[in-house]
């Protein structure tokens, strides 16, 4: 019957075991190959053509089992299994050295663009390779400029760098022939400057997102493109999406080179404000033109052009804007390409937190660079008129800079409190500006907030997380903002204000909130404290007052204070009774010894003693999770009413 078939005698299983070293005249490999030419199934036709390919006839091979081969492979792509497999046995057959010119060149024009990429991975044979780079150039063409459309139905190239890797010839023949920079063209009918200028816009946008797009799939070729893009269109959306997109992909040299690229950009936004200070306050254009004639031979060409092109303006709100220029420069590339640098721990990859290839000590000493520039550009803030408007991006350099930088000096201190102060006051009620939405002033005062305790108490050293040490005064400081940076920050904090043995009962009671910290980080703590043997027991004490919060945090509290050597009955009998009792101690992790030790002191062998305190109202939650156990041992010893919960704050 029609498209059946019987089950030969040996199976592509046997004669593939059986075809190991075999020649290609061996009677084994003719069986083979006699199956390959059968209807049996096309999975064991292709298992036996790969064999053979790669076996017996790897070095010549007759023509029909080459064509097999491809075909094979080829019809393979339209199963609904297929999931895009590597087409091995095409990549096999075209790589052949018996492969005809012909065959090769038929093969790859039937390919699609997915198909080629897949066959081009970077282990295929050279000849092959050097054909499908041909037939990459001849299926790209001219490069056509970037439009938006073309995120939607990509050219041949983009198509490719859609899928794996690549070897080099065709990554090379693909590279050169994707889109181009958008180009600006002739207006449309009936289009002004202004749509003209949006639409070249939305089109730079989409030419953004597709090298996003290919930098992302392609990690191991960022120093590839980052070489050839150098002195072209490319060069700046491949730099900026590779420092403020994916800069956790980027390998650390060459994330230092293209931070230290983007920082060479400032020098020129200190220029530009000299100028346009000099020209405000009356100064002739030639005559700033000489006294900037040294340094203009080192412009580039879009640099120069945009630096006569604002001293021919005679606006004042143009000068006034050129004035300002390194603030809006610093306030941009912290918002936006250094974004992630500055802040490595929020940096998401879809909802997913990233794993950087560079160091955090690297990304300490790029964020301390972003600083020290920033700082130069403190001299050229200028406070907005009264109608001016306020957003997060306007602090958030201020904040950033601060964090990062090795040494907050009297200068620098100096020249933050009036943004500070300017800033308040566009956040107060009766400012004339845009009224703001209560997430954007909230987050607004936060940065602020940040930056006075900062100058409160500057952190001490530049490091991964120094973003989260921005803890203030020690007066003003609480457990739970110590228990929310590392265990670092915390040390450096302390060792900043010795003997404040308030500061550091707040940092053991943070030792507790913050859920990770070891015996070893509580018990280093309590050695500043100037009465060690006497505060744990105040501070349990008054457990609910001193630390709030939850089950876990008492139950961390309990665990930390059951850690330690040789604890006192008097210490035990102040726990919170519920963890207590299931605290954990002892060879075997059963009930802590000391707790077990306490309750039998206090109960002794009385049956009544034991039955009325197995009834005691301890609970995991609640006010009466607080009740602490050596009042319910005392209540259950003599009979009195069970202790109601002390209150709280």
């Amino acid at each position: 019957m029609t498209g059946q078939h019987s089950d030969p005698v040996l199976s592509s299983d046997f004669l593939l075991t059986a075809m190991a070293d075999c020649g290609p005249d061996d009677p084994v490999v003719r069986l083979a190959a006699q199956q390959v030419r059968s209807d049996q199934p096309r999975y064991d036709r292709s298992v036996l053509a790969e064999a053979l390919l790669s076996g017996p006839h790897a070095e010549e091979a007759p023509a029909w089992l080459l064509e097999a081969a491809v075909a094979a492979d080829l019809d393979a792509e339209t199963e609904p299994s297929h999931f895009a497999r590597r087409p091995v046995l095409v990549t096999l057959a075209l790589g052949h050295p018996s492969c005809p010119t012909s065959l090769r060149d038929q093969t790859l024009k039937r390919c699609t663009s997915e198909q080629l990429a897949r066959v081009g991975s970077p282990r295929v044979a050279e000849r092959l390779a050097d054909a499908m780079a041909e037939e990459v150039r001849a299926r790209g063409g001219t490069p056509p400029p970037m439009t938006p459309q073309l995120l939607e139905e990509p050219t041949p190239a983009q198509i490719m760098f859609g899928q794996g890797p690549l070897h080099d010839l065709v990554f090379v023949a693909a590279r050169d022939t994707l889109p181009t920079a958008p180009d600006f063209g002739e207006p449309g009918e009936g289009e002004d400057v202004t749509e003209r200028l949006k639409r070249h816009h939305r089109a730079y946008e989409a030419w953004e997102r597709m090298w996003r797009q290919i930098l992302n799939q392609h990690p191991d070729r960022h120093r590839a493109f980052v070489d050839w893009a150098r002195g072209t269109d490319a060069e700046r959306p491949i730099g900026d999406e590779l420092l403020g997109s994916l800069p956790w992909t980027v390998e650390p040299e060459l994330l230092t080179e293209l931070a230290e690229a983007d920082l060479r950009r400032f020098p020129f936004e200190l220029l530009l404000a000299q100028a346009s200070r000099m020209r405000r306050d009356g100064t002739d254009k030639q005559q700033v033109l000489d006294r900037f004639a040294a340094e203009l031979p080192a412009l580039t060409d879009e640099e120069q052009t945009r630096f006569r092109r604002l001293l021919g303006r005679e606006s004042t709100t143009l000068l006034d804007m050129g004035c300002e220029a390194p603030v809006t420069w610093v306030q941009h590339i912290a918002s936006g390409t250094w974004r992630h640098l500055l802040n490595p721990a929020q940096a998401k990859d879809g909802y997913r937190s990233v794993a950087w290839r560079a160091s955090a000590t690297t990304r300490a000493d790029l964020a301390a660079r972003f600083a020290e520039t920033a700082v130069r550009a403190l001299p050229f803030w200028e406070a907005g008129d009264r109608y001016s408007a306020i957003n997060a991006d306007k602090v958030a350099w201020v904040r950033d800079m601060l964090l990062h930088v090795p040494t907050v000096t009297e200068d620098v201190k100096a020249g933050v409190r009036p943004i500070i102060r300017h800033a308040r006051k566009r956040l107060g009620p009766r400012h004339p500006g845009l009224q703001l939405r209560y997430d954007q002033r909230r987050e607004i005062e936060e940065i602020l907030d940040t930056i006075e305790r900062v100058l409160a108490d500057p952190p001490s050293s530049v490091g991964a997380d120094r973003c989260r040490s921005a803890l203030g005064a020690p007066s003003e400081v609480t457990v739970r903002e110590l228990a929310g940076v590392q265990v670092q920050a915390v040390t450096e904090y302390l060792d900043r204000h010795p003997s404040d043995d308030s500061l550091v009962e707040k940092a053991l009671l943070a030792c507790a909130a913050s859920g990770h910290r070891s015996d070893d980080d509580f018990e280093q703590v309590l050695r500043r404290h100037g009465s060690p043997d006497t505060v744990l027991l105040r501070l349990t004490e008054g457990l609910r007052g001193n630390l709030g919060g939850g089950p876990s945090w008492r139950e961390a509290w309990t665990r930390l204070v059951l850690a330690r050597p040789d604890i006192g009955p008097e210490l035990v009998r102040a726990l919170p009774a519920w963890p207590a009792l299931r605290a954990r101690g002892g060879r075997h992790a059963r009930a802590h010894p000391a707790v077990v030790s306490a309750v039998r002191e206090a109960l002794g062998a009385d049956q009544n003693m034991w039955d009325r305190f197995a009834t005691c109202p301890a609970t995991h939650s609640g006010p009466t999770a607080w009740l602490r156990l050596g009042d319910l041992l005392d209540a259950a010893v003599t009979g009195a009413p069970w202790p109601k919960p002390l209150g709280s704050r």
